[in-house]
């Protein structure tokens, strides 16, 4: 498992406050890192050897799910394998090339390939203790409507701190993949 984001005293220093439970500040910010991979719909963290099996789109190009591709251990086109530099070529932007030709439509791509960030970039590090940090100061019990007869109470996700704001989002942006890889 890859390490966290952040530390608790990391996210002390980021609250200023001069103590902090850690492990309710591990809590915190094991759940923004949570909410940020939904998000991106990216794992993030390093990943080796992950085995994934695409569908040929009948295109020359196929998007790898994670990003950044760090390497290509295979690739196998129906069961058949493929050679880097004459079938196919890569970036670290997730792009898979095939050099001769296209993907044939509807054919299994299986790809063994590693992923991800040894440390996490300094945006998602810093939007996961400014996430972590509204949790910690707003717990999860913001209530954002309440009726007495007969008892009605209404949580607001977005007061507890546990969504994003469009500040957040777009500080992500750069680590999110389009739909079309999904």
């Amino acid at each position: 498992m890859a390490a966290p984001w952040a530390t608790p005293d990391e996210l002390r220093a980021h609250l200023r406050l001069a103590t902090i439970d850690t492990d309710q500040a591990a809590a915190a910010i094991a759940a923004a890192e949570r909410t940020i991979r939904a998000e991106l719909q990216q794992e993030v963290d390093a990943v080796a050897a992950d085995e994934v099996t695409l569908v040929g789109n009948g295109r020359s190009v196929i998007n790898l799910p994670e990003m950044p591709v760090t390497a290509v251990a295979s690739v196998a086109e129906d069961g058949t394998p493929l050679t880097e530099g004459t079938d196919y070529r890569f970036n670290r932007y997730g792009v898979l090339t095939r050099l001769r030709g296209c993907w044939p439509m509807d054919v299994d791509v299986d790809v063994v390939y590693d992923h991800g960030y040894a440390l996490a970039p300094r945006a998602v590090k810093q939007v996961c203790l400014q996430v972590a940090g509204r949790s910690w100061a707003r717990p999860s019990t913001a209530v954002s409507a309440e009726s007495l007869g007969d008892r009605s109470v209404t949580y607001d996700k977005d007061r507890t701190g546990e969504s994003l704001t469009e500040y957040e989002v777009r500080m992500l942006q750069p680590y999110a993949r389009g739909n079309e890889s999904r």
